[in-house]
């Protein structure tokens, strides 16, 4: 797959999909209406394969704020990236404000600073619901890609961005016809694989079997879903009726760089 075909995403993740694209598309129905991803994180399987129309969400209000001003006034928000400086004191002074005390434009400016400049794009909050991620230290990160913002920017003028949360997206936007790609945050593998502090309130168990009632619902209207998750027992007993394939894939998060391989499965309605 030649990946310089494709708009990249704004934003570093941890668990992003860009590793797996090449196993993702493939297995995507070759004709939908709407595209519906309500786990948006990052966005790399939309920003690859460019939907005419589609509704991205996601529950975390400071990334759907940045989406939102990419879309609106990407030019505004490149002038703001500008003024930053990649050094520890500035990432600090910058992760000591809170993004709802800011104005959009300039929270937006920030999520885009503190993710490409702090550990390995971690997104992680406390209890309080405040970016806790340490600066990386890395002088060679360019935090201000102007043309691939520009180029995300044209892709979601064209979707519609919502901040909610998954059953709401699931039960009230998705229509017969619809494709669905789910990639909620994993069932932890390990004791360093918790991704779970995305918002201030984690994903636990009993949001994962929540998610998998939501699957058989759409299925049952003939709506076809995607999922990927962890290689984990619950995973494969809450999706036993579909299939399930496993993919190794990388953990570029995991504190020890001899245990960054894990595994990651694809699970599929149709």
């Amino acid at each position: 797959m030649d990946e310089t075909i494709y708009t990249k995403p704004v934003l570093k993740w941890a668990g992003g999909k860009s590793q797996l694209l090449g196993e993702i598309i493939p297995r995507m129905p070759e004709t939908y209406n709407n595209y519906i991803e309500p786990f948006f994180g990052s966005g790399a399987v939309y920003f690859a394969i460019a939907p005419e129309h589609a509704v991205i969400a996601d529950s975390n209000p400071e990334l759907i704020n940045l989406y939102r001003i990419i879309a609106s006034d990407v030019e505004g928000l490149i002038s703001l990236l500008a003024t930053y400086e990649n050094t520890k004191e500035r990432f600090y002074s910058v992760r000591a404000v809170d993004w709802k005390d800011m104005e959009p434009i300039e929270a937006a400016a920030r999520t885009v600073y503190l993710n490409k400049t702090c550990f390995n794009g971690l997104y992680r909050v406390n209890r309080k619901g405040l970016f806790n991620t340490p600066y990386a230290n890395n002088k060679r990160t360019v935090f201000c890609d102007e043309a691939e913002i520009r180029k995300a920017a044209g892709l979601l003028k064209s979707a519609e961005i919502i901040c909610g949360d998954f059953h709401e997206v699931l039960m009230e936007r998705v229509k017969r016809g619809d494709f669905v790609f789910l990639d909620p945050p994993y069932v932890p593998v390990s004791k360093y694989a918790d991704f779970k502090r995305y918002t201030k309130e984690q994903f636990g168990e009993e949001d994962q079997r929540k998610l998998a009632e939501d699957v058989k619902t759409l299925h049952e209207r003939g709506i076809k879903v995607m999922l990927t998750n962890s290689n984990h027992p619950l995973v494969h007993e809450l999706y036993e009726d579909f299939k399930i394939e496993v993919f190794k894939t990388r953990r570029m998060i995991n504190k020890d760089a001899n245990n960054r391989t894990g595994e990651d499965v694809i699970v599929t309605t149709y």
